[in-house]
């Protein structure tokens, strides 16, 4: 059999024909792998997973009442095509059926234009641009100025929990002006009733305050959750008790932007932008107890603080900035910014570097943050520019995680260099653990023991 084995290498080798080399190349694996007499020192090379396009856009388009609607949209200057952008998504699986999935997508306000700020993506497209629906129907993106009950004004990022609520962080802003108290909305996912609403009290926020990212925090019972509000530009957090209805500020200089990090560069486009706390996630619970990770975006650093101390309302009664020592930054820099972050059940996180456009995972449980110490297991130019929403889903009925990534030309969008006719916006997807599968994010530390991890490639 050894001798077949290096016949078969010989003729790989020697043979000018490529169909013959590859031919050549599946016997010797099937060898191995059915006769189980392959060499230590044979090794194939193996393919790092890209993150599959699940939808791509050149332009948001939306699910209009009627074409005179959007017409009349259109002309008012309430929509402008190809202003929109998608900055997060969330994906509901429900226990009824695939019928009843629903991929969620936020696209906030920031400038005029914008007809929504919350959807769900159909079946439909148009001109080859998937279509999107508000949620939960037009009636609460319309009139924003009015400030209704029912009201969604802008939303830059959501957050789906395992007990079936959407969670959603309206930041009250239309461009420039907050037209409407900032909330927090909480929706039952298997009706799409409104469960809650809680607007951020006045005294808990400025007039240039931008809340973008909301974590849930759910304990023992669904009605034991906090949620932990970042205000990316006064350099806050608001934490929310949803049991008993309160909330209370706190400020460390930790949520800072660093001004070396305030221009981004991306593919030899610039733009600046000064964002404080942004992007955020938690590890999973240990002991009681979890660690809420977190990084301004226009920075270099990663920082942590234990929600314990986040929960104490008394820490921060009289004093939002009181307790410098229970927030705690990584010694290791990026040479870049990074905007959105998520951790999955095994405590690996994910995020994206801006300039250098990839996506990098990191094990929260290794002794340092750093190059060392993450890897890159997604890298495209084209699909993974500004990655500015990412989520860790449970695919229950499948039994595994996914991870879901927002990517767009938001450099193009700042200034207004977008043609609709290429994909300016995507949505990814792909499993966790063929993303991490052989990397040092599934090892205890640098050179610790290797972990799990399907190991299964698309084609």
């Amino acid at each position: 059999m050894y001798v077949f084995m290096f016949y078969l290498l010989y003729v790989c080798l020697s043979s000018k024909m490529n169909s013959i080399l590859i031919a050549s190349f599946v016997a010797l694996q099937w060898s191995c792998l059915v006769l189980g007499i392959c060499s230590t020192n044979v090794s194939f090379a193996q393919k790092q997973p890209q993150l599959f396009v699940k939808y791509g856009w050149g332009q948001l388009e939306f699910d209009w009442q009627s074409q005179s609607q959007r017409q009349e949209y259109i002309s008012s200057g309430k929509y402008i095509p190809g202003i929109s952008a998608p900055i997060d998504a969330d994906v509901y699986y429900s226990p009824h059926g695939n019928q009843y999935n629903k991929i969620f997508v936020t696209i906030p306000r920031f400038q005029k234009g914008v007809p929504i700020g919350l959807g769900t993506i159909t079946n439909k497209n148009y001109h080859g641009n998937p279509i999107i629906t508000p949620y939960p129907d037009w009636s609460w993106h319309l009139n924003s100025e009015q400030c209704n009950v029912n009201r969604i004004v802008s939303v830059y990022r959501i957050k789906i929990d395992e007990c079936g609520r959407l969670w959603v962080l309206d930041n009250g802003r239309l461009v420039k002006t907050i037209i409407c108290p900032p909330q927090i909305l909480v929706f039952d996912l298997k009706t799409n009733k409104l469960l809650s609403s809680y607007e951020i009290p006045r005294s808990q926020y400025e007039e240039r305050s931008l809340f973008v990212t909301p974590i849930v925090d759910v304990r023992n019972r669904c009605r034991d959750t906090f949620v932990y509000a970042a205000d990316c530009k006064t350099n806050a957090m608001v934490v929310y008790d949803y049991n008993n209805g309160n909330s209370w500020r706190v400020t460390d200089k930790t949520f800072y932007p660093y001004p070396d990090y305030g221009t981004f560069n991306i593919l030899g486009h610039s733009f600046d932008l000064m964002d404080g706390i942004l992007g955020m996630d938690l590890e999973p619970l240990n002991r009681g107890d979890r660690k809420l990770f977190y990084q301004a975006m226009s920075s270099p650093t990663l920082n942590w603080v234990y929600t314990s101390d986040l929960k104490n309302q008394s820490r921060f009664a009289s004093n939002p900035g009181s307790s410098p020592k229970i927030f705690h930054t990584y010694r290791a820099r990026r040479d870049t910014q990074s905007a959105a972050m998520a951790i999955d059940k095994d405590g690996i996180s994910y995020s994206g570097l801006m300039s250098e456009v990839q996506l990098i995972c990191w094990n929260t449980k290794a002794p340092e943050y750093g190059s060392k110490f993450w890897e890159v297991v997604a890298n495209n130019k084209e699909t993974l520019q500004f990655l500015s929403g990412i989520k860790v889903i449970n695919n229950y009925k499948k039994n595994y995680q996914e991870l879901w990534a927002v990517t767009s030309r938001f450099q193009r969008v700042t200034d207004h260099s977008i043609d609709v006719n290429d994909v300016n916006f995507r949505i990814l997807v792909e499993k966790v653990d063929d993303l991490t599968f052989g990397t040092r994010c599934k090892k205890r530390g640098p050179s610790g023991p290797p972990g799990g991890g399907y190991g299964l490639y698309r084609p």
